[in-house]
Parts: C-alpha cells; sequence; structure tokens
C-alpha cells in the first residue's frame, strides 16, 4: 500500500471515533451510541482485537435491531402504541425520537456486518460498503425536500459525516485487498445497479406513502369543516324558522308556548346553551332549557350585562334584522355567539327577538365525536382566541390543517393535528418492507455473481492447466519417442542401430535358414584424412540409406554396426541367397557416384555366415565367423564377399 494511503488509513478511524464518541457526550442517542460503537469495532480491527471488534460490532446491531424491527412490523401485530409503552420507561419523548432514523439504522449495520466480514470479497463487504454510501448519499437528498416527512429517515449531518469517515477508513483498508480481482468488478457491477434501482423505488414508494395518508387525513378533517359549515347553516335555518312561528299570533308567547317550541329545537341542537324571547326593552322573558343557569337570567336587561351584543339585538328588536355577536363569553361562562332574529306578528308589528346561544365548547363536542380524541386534536379558534377544542393533544404529528368557517358575516378557523401514534398506525409498511427485501436479494445477487465469477475464473485456470498439461504430455510423449527412437537408431544415418538390430534378431531366431552379413566399407580411414569427416559422414549416410532400401526388399534387417562396418540380418535365406542380395549391394555402391580423393570408387567387403540346424542361434559366435569372413574379404584384395563355413555354430 502506498506510504500516503497507509498513513490515511491509519489515522482515519482514530478521527471517526474521536468524531463519534464527541457525538454521543453531545447528543447521546441510539443512532449516535451506535456509530461509536462501529467507529470503535474498525479502530479495533485495525489494532488487531479481533474478540473486541466481533464485541462492538454484535452490540452495535443488537442496539439498533428493535428500532429496525419495528419499522417492518405490521400495525395489527405490534401496534405503534405497545412500541411506545415499551420505550417509555426509558425515553419521556416519543418512539420515533428515541429509536434511529431508518437510513441511518440500515446503514449502520451494513457498516457494522462489513467489518465483521473482514474484508472479504466473497462474502460481499465491498457491495456493503458501497450500500452504505449510496444510502449516507440518499440521507443527504432526503434532508433538502420540501415535503414534511412523517418518519425520520435520515440522521443529522454530523452523524452522517462521521460514518463517511468511517466509511472510507474501511475502504482504504480494504482496497489492496480486492485489486485485480476481475470477478469482484464483474459481480459489483450488476448487484449497484439494482442497488440503486431499489433504493430509488423504495424513495418512490414511501414518498407516495406518506403523501397518500397525508392526503387521507386532510380528506377527514375537510369532510369535519364541511360537516361543521352544514350545521352551522342548518341550526341558523331551523331558528329562523322558529322565529316566525309567532306571525300566527297577534299576543306575546307565554312562557309554556316557548317552552313548548324550544324545547324540539333544543332537542335537534343540543349545543344551544338556551333559546330565550327578548322584548323590546332587551330584557329576557323567557329562556329554554329550564335550568338553575337559565332561570338566573330571567329578568335581566342584555342592554346593561351584555352590552358587547347590543348593536346586533337592536336592529332585531326594531324587527329590521337578524345577526349574530362576535366571539363572545356568554353569560353561563362559556365562549360563542348570540343569534338574534326578530319576532314579528302577523300585521309585522315586532314584538320582540328570539336569542339562541351556540356554547363553542359544546358545539365542538357534539359535531367532532366523529373524530376519536385518540386520534388528534381539533381546534376552533377566532384568530389567537380559542374557542372550542376537542381531542388528545399529546405526541402530535408533524401534520396540521386549517380551514376557515362562516358564521353569518365572520369567519373562524378550525384547526386539526393527529397525534403521531395515530398516523404512524395508519401508515403502510410496504416501503419498508420492500427497501429491506430489495437489499437482501441485492446481497444474494451478488454473491451467486460472484460465486460464478470464481467458478468461471478456476474453470477457465482448470482448463489452462489441462491445455499445459496435455502440452507437456505431448511434449514429454515426443521426447520420449525420439529418445526411444535414437536409442534404437544411428543418430548420423537414421538406420537401426546396435541395439535395436539384436532386439529384432532376437524376435527372428526361429526362423530357418538364416543369414548374417557383415558389411565394412573398404580404406574409410582414408576418407576421412584425404576428404574431411563432413564428407565421410555424408558417404556413411548414403550407404546406409542404399543399404537399408537393398536389404528390406529382401525381408531384411540393416543397421549400423560401429564406425564404418554395417551388419544384415537376413532370415529365410540359405547362403547362395544371402550371397547374391550381398554382392547386388556391393555392386551398387561400386557403380554410385561416391569415390576417394584419387577418384577411385568407393566399395566394400562383405562377409557371410548361414545356419540352417534348428537349435538356438549363438548370435556371438555367428558374428565371430562373419567378421573371420570378412577378414578374408580384405585379405583377398577387398571390394568381395566371402562366405564363412555352413552351420558356423558346428566348425567354429
Amino acid at each position: 500500500m502506498p506510504f500516503p494511503i497507509a498513513r490515511a488509513a491509519h489515522w482515519l478511524p482514530i478521527i471517526a471515533a474521536f468524531c463519534a464518541v464527541t457525538l454521543v457526550a453531545l447528543h447521546p442517542n441510539i443512532s449516535s451510541i451506535a456509530l461509536m460503537l462501529v467507529a470503535l469495532a474498525q479502530l479495533s480491527t485495525l489494532s488487531g482485537y479481533r474478540w473486541l471488534t466481533y464485541l462492538l460490532c454484535s452490540s452495535a446491531i443488537g442496539l439498533l435491531l428493535p428500532g429496525f424491527i419495528s419499522y417492518l412490523t405490521p400495525e395489527n401485530w405490534v401496534t405503534t402504541a405497545n412500541w411506545q409503552a415499551l420505550v417509555s420507561w426509558a425515553h419521556p419523548a416519543t418512539f420515533e425520537s428515541f429509536r434511529a432514523p431508518l437510513l441511518m439504522t440500515l446503514a449502520l449495520q451494513l457498516s457494522a456486518l462489513s467489518i465483521l466480514l473482514h474484508q472479504r470479497a466473497r462474502l460481499g463487504a465491498p457491495l456493503l460498503l458501497v450500500a452504505t454510501l449510496l444510502l449516507i448519499g440518499l440521507q443527504l437528498a432526503a434532508s433538502s425536500q420540501a415535503f414534511t416527512p412523517l418518519l425520520r429517515y435520515e440522521a443529522d449531518w454530523p452523524s452522517l459525516l462521521t460514518l463517511g469517515i468511517v466509511l472510507l477508513g474501511q475502504y482504504l483498508q480494504s482496497v489492496q485487498h480486492w485489486r485485480d480481482k476481475h470477478c469482484l468488478t464483474k459481480a459489483l457491477w450488476p448487484a449497484c445497479g439494482l442497488l440503486v434501482a431499489v433504493l430509488l423505488l423504495w424513495e418512490k414508494l414511501h414518498n407516495e406513502a406518506e403523501q397518500t395518508l397525508y392526503q387521507q387525513v386532510e380528506a377527514r378533517a375537510l369532510q369535519a369543516t364541511h360537516q361543521l359549515s352544514q350545521e352551522i347553516e342548518t341550526h341558523l335555518n331551523a331558528m329562523r324558522g322558529f322565529a316566525r312561528i309567532w306571525q300566527l299570533q297577534t299576543t306575546l308567547p307565554t312562557s309554556q308556548q316557548w317552552t313548548d317550541q324550544a324545547a324540539g329545537y333544543r332537542q335537534d341542537f343540543t349545543y344551544l346553551i338556551n333559546i330565550a324571547f327578548i322584548t323590546p326593552d332587551s330584557v329576557i322573558r323567557h329562556v329554554y332549557p329550564i335550568n338553575t343557569p337559565n332561570l338566573s337570567l330571567l329578568g335581566r336587561r342584555l342592554f346593561d350585562v351584555q352590552p358587547a351584543g347590543r348593536n346586533v339585538l337592536e336592529p332585531a328588536l326594531r324587527g329590521q334584522q337578524e345577526g349574530s355577536t362576535d366571539v363572545i363569553e356568554l353569560l353561563q361562562g362559556d365562549p360563542g355567539v348570540i343569534h338574534y332574529f326578530p319576532v314579528l306578528n302577523a300585521q309585522g308589528v315586532p314584538l320582540g327577538a328570539a336569542a339562541m346561544a351556540v356554547s363553542f365548547p359544546m358545539f365542538a363536542e357534539t359535531l367532532f365525536a366523529q373524530l376519536p380524541a385518540e386520534e388528534g386534536a381539533v381546534r376552533w379558534h377566532d384568530g389567537t382566541k380559542l374557542l372550542a377544542h376537542h381531542g388528545d393533544a399529546t405526541l402530535p404529528g408533524p401534520w396540521a390543517y386549517d380551514y376557515p368557517v362562516n358564521l353569518l358575516d365572520k369567519t373562524l378557523t378550525l384547526s386539526y393535528q393527529p397525534r403521531w401514534e395515530y398516523l404512524v398506525s395508519q401508515l403502510s409498511r410496504l416501503p419498508t418492507i420492500s427497501l429491506v427485501t430489495g437489499l437482501i436479494l441485492t446481497y444474494l445477487l451478488y454473491l451467486v455473481l460472484y460465486t460464478f465469477q470464481r467458478l468461471g475464473q478456476q474453470h477457465s485456470a482448470m482448463q489452462n492447466s489441462n491445455i499445459h498439461l496435455q502440452q507437456e504430455i505431448h511434449q514429454r510423449s515426443k521426447l520420449q519417442q525420439e529418445v526411444e527412437w535414437l536409442a534404437r537408431h544411428d543418430e548420423l544415418t537414421g538406420i537401426a542401430n546396435r541395439r535395436h538390430f539384436l532386439e529384432q534378431v532376437e524376435a527372428l531366431q526361429g526362423v530357418r535358414p538364416i543369414s548374417l552379413v557383415l558389411f565394412d566399407i573398404d580404406y574409410f580411414k582414408r576418407i576421412n584424412d584425404q576428404l574431411g569427416h563432413l564428407v565421410g559422414d555424408e558417404h556413411l549416410l548414403f550407404f546406409a540409406q542404399l543399404g537399408k532400401s537393398h536389404i528390406e526388399q529382401y525381408g531384411g534387417i540393416f543397421a549400423r554396426y560401429g564406425g564404418e562396418e554395417f551388419v544384415a540380418w537376413l532370415p529365410s535365406h540359405h547362403q547362395p541367397s544371402a550371397f547374391q542380395v550381398a554382392d547386388e549391394l556391393r555392386q551398387k555402391l561400386a557403380a554410385s557416384s561416391l569415390s576417394h580423393a584419387d577418384g577411385k570408387p568407393l566399395t566394400l567387403s562383405a562377409g557371410i555366415v548361414t545356419i540352417s540346424h534348428p537349435e538356438n542361434v549363438d548370435l556371438a559366435r555367428m558374428m565371430q565367423a562373419a567378421d573371420e569372413a570378412l577378414y578374408r574379404a580384405k585379405h583377398n584384395g577387398r571390394n568381395r564377399v566371402e562366405c564363412g563355413e555352413r552351420n558356423t555354430t558346428e566348425g567354429a
């Protein structure tokens, strides 16, 4: 490893461990603690403490495991409320703030696994590092999105920076083990392509899931707002009808008449604190329902006790127009509004006004019952002034919805903020399950491709080894054949040597008659001395080929016996026949173009011995007899063929 890279690989784990410990000191949470364990595990790997590395990595994975399971577990298996109750003893806030973000959880677990794999490419360590890097990049991209997510998927930038340093240190420690591994590259690229597709798919699915949930909750809140507006319009129309009833009589309504008519309306609109008849001098003459707080209002002059509504009450008492007060504090103590409707007789003469006091708390409690309290909080307010409240406001979610509600000529605001537990319980787990499943499939794809690539390389290496082995065997076989050929043949002339000649003689010993011919080139030494050894070798080669082709025509064997001596074995040839064969060879040589330095033709002398009895052949005695015959041929003038005694084994 180059020196700068080696130094960086040494110092980066130390820097990462320092940063992780600092994060834990400043912001102690599950994510920072797991990050510290992973950084210390990498540092222990660099120091050679493998047992400590296993302990730290296992602790990091185990610490993140409950939160990881909670992201995957369907709501009907373990509810979010159960998860919240499980961690409430250790963390006072929400379970979401207790567990590590999903992408950071996966990144830390993959980083810890890559450390446990000892940088082994065959076990998928390179893919785990790439997956961790892509998860870090996805968190950086997710942190810049405009949509407020329900769940935390990304960590803060100091944690991401520290994990990036850990990842860089792991790469520098591992890259030297991954160089020149072609199977790694061929397996990693397809797996990385699938990994990117999995992450993009998850990004799309989880955004769609949260946006769909956001729209569903918004639709429920909008429906509640619409029902509220309809209810307001309905009870206003009902009160107008109530006021017009008294046009059928000319006198003021009695208390019993007022009670009988108001009872039906109060039964339909229970949030009306009272329905009162106001005389032209603003005195409360009749009131319903008849209870202690309402009875205490009888005879009281509204211009005095509730001057805030005078500007609306006066036109109604004069029979001019209906109206509603601003949001005021009712005489019963609740915030609300009072609707005033003119009461006229049959001749159109004003008799007074009908007052309907609407309590906002009772109104909200009645209308918002369709929104269970545990799902969230509904607030009805006029600007900053809270008019009514319904539901549970603890642990609110990140989403809030505000809608205008018209109350005659006034516009109020209805706000709905669902609780975090309710939103999470409604959120689909499919995107997270798809992400984890995709990561597992990507890892398996890498392992399969890497294994096939290694098997392919091993198969190619084995094929190459087999080819080399076959070539070596062929070369050795060829060399062996050459060695065997050289062992049986004369290197200069290419014909059989003495060894091969003796082997063939052994095979033909049972043939009778059989003749042995010993040849010797006459005065061959003169050729070497006068013409040189190169010419002498050419003469030997010519005579060898001439003798071989001639003797083999007669079914014999021709071999170089040594120097300028050659020998022939002629099975099934009597002495006259053998003599004729040898003499023909002598004549061919003499008639050839070979000559001595003085121009005289090259000649030979030969000695022949023949046996015909069935006894075993004594080759040594035959060679001796043939040599003696050859000696006589040389003694008698050379260039001739002499025959030894018949049945040489007996006469010798």
